[in-house]
């Protein structure tokens, strides 16, 4: 397993405070400098694309350059672990905090089988899941009836590295809102219960946009489109395989401690 911290300020106390906890649970990591988009678009590099049309499609407003760097930032570690030959690779934001139980736990998450593709640590929306198996140290395997946001912290396997490859080089959404579209990908996506990591602060350094509509009458048509079609793909992906989500439900009890997190 490759397991990396994505930072802007990889020298910070925080990022070094981080570093020494993920080497206290006996785990090697790298640090990767993030793509800043602060300044301007961040370039491309062979095998990436841009499309603002189809974001306009899919929200109504362009990315902006932050969403774009933070994308890429994820998408090149995920390159960079698929390449090196590695099974699994974690990838975590230099804004969380470990739970004592994270090593144990990231441990047994990496031993799951090849279905578990894509695993949250953490989400920021609590969602209706399934409960699919027990893990140690007082934690479940769920998965989600629908996408629970962040991408604070996660691990993919092999088999999920590739998918997120080939489906996400055209950047189009934010990489969050890319996972939390896991029915259009074919990716199986879980989470778990409680979060073994939460967030240090509440202030994302993501620029979000104004929520200006773009592009008038001719979007927003479109826009009303696309948003069928995905209610469509979600709503057909569940039924086909109703058995991996169902019974679901809510959690009964706090799922974690960031202060972001919410219904």
């Amino acid at each position: 397993m490759k397991l990396v911290v994505i930072t802007l300020n990889p020298e910070s106390s925080v990022v070094q405070r981080l570093v020494q906890s993920i080497k206290s649970h006996t785990l090697s990591v790298d640090e990767f400098y993030a793509v800043d988009g602060r300044a301007g678009t961040p370039a491309l590099v062979k095998g990436e694309r841009l499309s603002q049309t189809r974001s306009l499609l899919n929200r109504r407003f362009p990315l902006t350059n932050t969403e774009i760097g933070c994308y890429l930032s994820h998408y090149r570690v995920i390159k960079k672990a698929y390449d090196e030959g590695h099974d699994h690779v974690c990838i975590l934001e230099d804004d969380v905090v470990l739970e004592s139980n994270f090593g144990d736990v990231l441990k047994e998450v990496v031993s799951l089988g090849v279905k578990a593709e894509f695993v949250r640590l953490m989400a920021l929306k609590i969602r209706k899941r399934k409960v699919v198996q027990s893990l140690s140290q007082h934690c479940d395997l769920v998965r989600p009836l629908r996408g629970s946001l962040g991408t604070q912290g996660y691990v993919l396997n092999r088999s999920g590295m590739k998918k997120v490859l080939d489906k996400g080089a055209v950047i189009s959404m934010p990489i969050d809102k890319f996972y939390d579209s896991f029915f259009l990908w074919g990716l199986h996506s879980f989470t778990v219960e409680p979060h073994i990591i939460f967030e240090n602060h509440v202030q994302s350094s993501i620029a979000k946009t104004d929520g200006k509509t773009e592009g008038g009458l001719m979007v927003n048509v479109g826009y009303r489109l696309v948003k069928l079609y995905r209610s469509l793909r979600r709503s057909y992906h569940f039924w086909v395989n109703f058995s991996d989500y169902s019974p679901a439900e809510f959690p009964e009890e706090s799922v974690g401690k960031s202060q972001r997190l919410r219904s």
